[in-house]
């Protein structure tokens, strides 16, 4: 979850408090036989269905959506889906609030209950919570897709934020990881550390979103003090580049005010890159927009506007659909290829 050009999200409305032991009790039964036990059925990879199935026929997964984001309601966000044309989204959610948004893995559980064919649901815990690991190892057998939107002010290199990343590996989930580098940044260090997780850990998609993320596009990378969204012209050879060249298990996400601004400052680069990793990168939106048109947020939708970006910018309808829809899927299902 990030600002449009630094702009603070209001606070939310008071989540409902369910303890973890509630959650467990409440929903023990609709794992095995609700809807959630169907979810891995209902996201197999579309290249293993055959082309009638509903799968082949979706049109945009949404990788990065928060309910609450401004304020918006659960409806809201549906609604916010219908206006941009997307089918099923990542719902993440921030338990801590650190960034201003707070929306708790039960309220995501609640979410899916509510619109099974709509909501695919990630869970997220306080890495500074002694329980986190057995928190997440419950959340995975109650049926969530993966860890996001990992975000809390601890750096990268913490050996909490590595036992979370060693569990999605042990469970084959992802991980959406916010990066921002500064003194009040979360999970800083993306030059230093990141390379030595995707060395070590190879089942686990690493999902990559945010300012420092993105400024990464390039080899000259201004310092978190004096700017978080770079601007002019990309210097190749940049860290991100690199890296998702070298490990098939990293994937960037294009949300936000970030991965809009880094694909928008260079388009003679950017094409390129998008053709270099048309198949390591996910739309995404982080949009906190009510109706797909900005109506409470200056006038912006991030997804529409990233959308009408890449339909500019790339002609191929196979490389479309693989940013769109099926790299979603391959990071849902497991498959870094």
């Amino acid at each position: 979850m990030q600002p449009l050009h630094r702009a603070r999200a209001r606070q939310p409305q008071q989540s409902a408090q369910i303890s973890r032991r509630a959650l467990l009790r409440r929903t023990a039964v609709a794992v095995s036989t609700g809807p959630l036990a169907a979810l891995p059925r209902l996201l197999q990879p579309a290249a293993a269905q055959p082309t009638t199935d509903r799968s082949r026929k979706l049109r945009l997964i949404d990788c990065h959506l928060h309910i609450n984001h401004l304020g918006r309601s659960l409806v809201d966000t549906i609604r916010h889906m219908d206006a941009t044309g997307t089918d099923k989204a990542f719902i993440l959610p921030l338990e801590t609030g650190e960034g201003g948004v707070t929306l708790k893995s039960a309220e995501v559980l609640e979410a899916y209950r509510r619109y099974p064919d709509r909501v695919i649901p990630f869970c997220q815990s306080d890495v500074r919570k002694p329980d986190v690991l057995e928190t997440l190892k419950a959340y995975h057998r109650l049926g969530f897709r993966g860890i996001g939107e990992q975000k809390e002010h601890v750096p990268l290199n913490d050996r909490r934020i590595e036992a979370v990343i060693a569990l999605c590996d042990e469970l084959n989930w992802p991980i959406t990881i916010h990066f921002q580098d500064g003194p009040n940044g979360y999970n800083q260090g993306i030059a230093e550390h990141l390379e030595r997780y995707l060395k070590k850990y190879h089942r686990v998609r690493i999902i990559g979103h945010a300012q420092s993320w993105w400024a990464h596009i390039s080899a000259d990378v201004p310092p978190p003090e004096k700017t978080l969204y770079p601007t002019g012209p990309v210097k190749p050879g940049g860290l991100i580049d690199r890296l998702m060249a070298d490990y098939p298990n990293l994937y960037g996400d294009l949300s936000a005010g970030s991965g809009y601004n880094a694909l928008t400052r260079d388009p003679d680069f950017t094409a390129g890159f998008l053709q270099r990793h048309r198949k390591k990168l996910l739309f995404g939106s982080d949009c906190p927009c009510r109706d797909g048109r900005g109506a409470n947020f200056r006038g912006v939708c991030f997804s529409t506007r990233l959308q009408a970006f890449l339909k500019k910018m790339i002609s191929d309808p196979d490389h479309l659909r693989d940013i769109f829809v099926n790299n979603a899927l391959r990071v849902l299902n497991g498959r870094a290829d």
